[in-house]
């Protein structure tokens, strides 16, 4: 299964699984009440299985956990997957960020994926197919999952009483059609890093004030670290986005931030599209420079003074 991280790959793994256990199952839909319905759920269906790298498994308790998914793990669920189901009609192994397979690891799976077992079922989950080697992937069937876009995302996450009404539509629009980005987005954090992001921008389209500019530069370059500083650019491209709408379109229909669209609207008057382009590429010249350690501060003061 391929497709970009929080599209409902894992979950639609654990829903095959469902149904091919389930006691209920209609049409291919598993009823999700019964009891291996549910004890898959929860995880503890001994016919089910999923393998995660060491960083990611909380069960792994030493020090120093490996990225990868090792052949100890591999060779394990070979050997499980040649044993008759336990409690149920098939047994499923699902094989999280299969991209982390080690190459031993992954050659150690050729002969089950060339040759499986007709109880068990092998499921390879990954944002990065052709991370894989060519010879696990010629012997797996491809399932490609697209990006959900923002209508759906929003119909889902209204279903979640735990998410404000109001946020529902914020969440799924900065989702990038991600309903797990969705959920794990921390709506308070970004809006109070959006306001900061206006502020600039607002100084750098307005008063143009040099010593505000400097001091954002080197709050943003030298006092976030790298994650938080890569957020920041990321959510300044969605604003620069909804500034370029608003210059073509003179709407706020289709807003990412449409919440604060007033605000959107007096900064776009005061702004050229030359001026939204010329930070746009300001902004992607510096994420080019993140792997070489670009000084960080000197390339968001050369943004907010020159372009």
């Amino acid at each position: 299964m391929a497709g970009p991280q929080g599209v409902g790959k894992h979950s639609f793994a654990i829903a095959l699984a469902q149904a091919l256990n389930c006691e209920r199952v209609t049409e291919g839909e598993p009823c999700g009440d019964c009891v291996p319905c549910r004890k898959i759920s929860r995880g503890e269906h001994a016919d089910v299985r999923t393998i995660l790298r060491e960083s990611q498994d909380p069960s792994v308790k030493k020090d120093s956990r490996s990225q990868f998914i090792k052949i100890e793990q591999t060779r394990t669920l070979a050997e499980q997957s040649q044993f008759r189901p336990y409690e149920g009609r098939r047994r499923v192994f699902i094989i999280d960020d299969a991209e982390w397979l080690h190459p031993n690891a992954a050659n150690s799976l050729l002969k089950t994926l060339e040759e499986p077992p007709d109880t068990s079922l092998l499921i390879l989950i990954t944002p990065k197919p052709f991370s894989l080697l060519d010879t696990i992937r010629s012997r797996c069937l491809l399932l490609s999952f697209a990006p959900l876009n923002a209508a759906q995302i929003e119909q889902h996450l209204r279903t979640i009483k735990t998410i404000a009404s109001d946020e529902a539509r914020l969440r799924a629009q900065l989702a990038g059609g991600s309903i797990g980005r969705a959920i794990e987005l921390n709506i308070a954090e970004y809006r109070e890093m959006r306001n900061v992001l206006l502020e600039i921008i607002e100084t750098a389209a307005v008063s143009r004030d040099s010593i505000r500019l400097l001091n954002a530069s080197e709050y943003l370059g030298r006092k976030l670290d790298k994650d938080v500083f890569e957020r920041h650019l990321n959510a300044l491209m969605v604003l620069l986005r909804d500034l370029f709408h608003l210059k073509l379109c003179r709407s706020n229909e289709s807003l990412i931030n449409e919440d604060v669209a007033e605000r959107l609207e007096r900064i776009a008057e005061a702004l050229t599209v030359e001026q939204i382009n010329a930070w746009t590429d300001g902004i992607a010249e510096v994420f080019r420079g993140l792997p070489r350690n670009v000084n960080r501060q000197l390339s968001m003061e050369s943004l907010f003074l020159t372009a």
